[in-house]
């Protein structure tokens, strides 16, 4: 059965409050179900670095706090009407305002909130969540105890490395930064749960993603430096990465630890199982970004400055993803295939039954038969245009030489390509793929101007649509689309 979906991330949402928030979402899932779409696809919601990437986090567990909607704090009488009005003045996209703010907001809903006796379901979050949560609030607590540094800069040494009596020393002396991280964590979650309501009660299905790797300078690491590959001075031996490819000369240095298998299957990878557990509560589909590192995954030495110098290793393949499989049958999965992959990538996708993806800005080289073209996909895969680490459609079209165009033209019988992203959309909708997602950037024709990212770069997840994204005109224009292409089955 065909369907189809929105790749649209919550902070992308236009919003007052600097990003996209909870409190912006009625109105897209309105656009989702007037225009026949099933999934509502999104990136990363786990908090954010300091460049603002998703796909490098302090948890792989947490709870990205900037999208709490702080409506919903003032309607439970957690914040006033003056605190709640004075933070949406932000114009566009402004992430530095929102951090501001949504600390303000957060600071004085965490006041009002232990004023009084805490709701039965608190406690219960923090007992169902305690594996990852004590362990998040101690963190966070210390890296604002420590100015913000990396926990391998953290001058007390024991803390670091997780001497017994240090850590139950700032426990108590750290305690009520502890308990505002778990509160914010709790509300995160408690509001989650209601969005997840109103996605089920509208028909539409969430798309998580999730990265392979996690962040070094995160409390995953730090507490459970066992599962990775560190020095006995818990600094990394070898980073991850990718080669020079597509997307960059120098490869991509990512930097981030790689993971100690031979440890993680003494516990029957119970780390690795929580993770996902985690995402099977909160999404319907899971995206596993770098699938291709179950198979084989690129070790750079850590020290290295580029992505060129590496070499690829055995990954830990079928059994682990089976293991997944079997403890979240409920759970479909999306397998990120792109880039340079070898056979036997694919081989383990298809082996555990898996749709890989499609990217019809990479099948313009000149051969009819390449797999990224619609009249060639196979029916087993996800499709897309573009991801969020390509360019818009017609930002890549624009980018295109004449013969690289009018070899689109060619291929994908073309003649009008005034409207290109839409005319590519027609042809993703009409495709034999089972899923197909478009980006919201391709359905209102934006530019470059609205990339989402450019991997290896900074300054990037600054997109936010405009409200007039969501007209009734564009949902009608997709809806009879989805009606066309028979994807409109929820």
């Amino acid at each position: 059965m065909k369907s189809s979906g929105i790749l649209l991330h919550i902070t992308s949402l236009p919003s007052s409050s600097g990003v996209g928030t909870l409190a912006d979402v009625d109105r897209f899932i309105e656009f989702l179900h007037e225009s026949k779409q099933s999934y509502w696809q999104i990136l990363p919601i786990t908090p954010t670095d300091f460049v603002n990437s998703p796909y490098a986090s302090p948890s792989a567990f947490a709870g990205n706090t900037l999208v709490i909607d702080a409506d919903e704090l003032a309607r439970d009488g957690l914040i006033s009407e003056e605190t709640l009005l004075s933070s949406k003045h932000a114009r566009g996209n402004d992430y530095g305002y929102a951090i501001a703010n949504k600390e303000k907001i957060l600071r004085e809903a965490f006041a009002n909130f232990i004023k009084n006796n805490p709701p039965r379901d608190y406690d219960d979050f923090c007992d169902d969540n305690a594996y990852w949560l004590n362990d998040y609030g101690l963190f966070c607590a210390l890296k604002k105890n420590f100015d913000g540094k990396s926990w391998l800069e953290w001058e007390d040494e024991k803390a670091r490395m997780r001497i017994p009596d240090t850590l139950k020393f700032y426990r108590e002396q750290l305690s009520d930064e502890i308990d505002y991280v778990v509160f914010c964590q709790y509300i995160f979650y408690k509001q989650w749960t209601k969005f997840r309501a109103k996605l089920d009660a509208a028909g539409i299905k969430l798309i998580g993603d999730i990265p392979i790797y996690v962040s070094y300078d995160s409390s995953d690491v730090w507490s459970h430096p066992e599962l990775f590959d560190l020095t006995s001075d818990r600094r990394p031996n070898w980073v991850a990465g990718v080669p020079p490819d597509y997307f960059s000369e120098d490869g991509q240095l990512w930097g981030n630890p790689l993971y100690d298998w031979d440890s993680m299957k003494k516990d029957n990878f119970d780390w690795w199982t929580r993770r996902v557990g985690k995402c099977a509560e909160m999404f319907d589909v899971l995206r596993i970004d770098h699938f291709r590192a179950f198979d084989s995954y690129y070790a750079i030495k850590y020290g290295e400055l580029t992505a060129r110098k590496g070499h690829w290793r055995k990954g830990i393949g079928y059994g682990f993803l089976k293991h997944i499989q079997d403890s979240f049958p409920n759970l479909s999965i999306i397998a990120e295939d792109l880039g340079d992959i070898p056979q036997s990538v694919l081989d383990l996708r298809d082996k555990c039954g898996l749709p890989g993806m499609k990217i019809v800005q990479f099948a313009y080289d000149g051969n009819p038969n390449n797999s990224f073209l619609p009249q060639n996909f196979d029916e087993h895969c996800v499709a897309y245009l573009g991801t969020h680490d390509n360019d818009t459609t017609v930002g890549w079209w624009n980018s295109l030489n004449d013969w690289q165009r009018q070899t689109v033209k060619n291929i994908s019988a073309i003649e009008n390509s005034e409207h290109i992203s839409l005319e590519l959309v027609k042809q993703l909708a009409m495709s034999r793929a089972e899923l197909v997602v478009y980006s919201m950037q391709d359905l209102v024709e934006n530019d470059t101007t609205s990339r989402m990212n450019i991997p290896g770069t900074l300054g990037c997840w600054k997109y936010m649509a405009k409200r007039g994204d969501f007209s009734h005109k564009n949902a009608k224009w997709l809806a009879a689309l989805t009606v066309t292409a028979n994807r409109n089955q929820r």
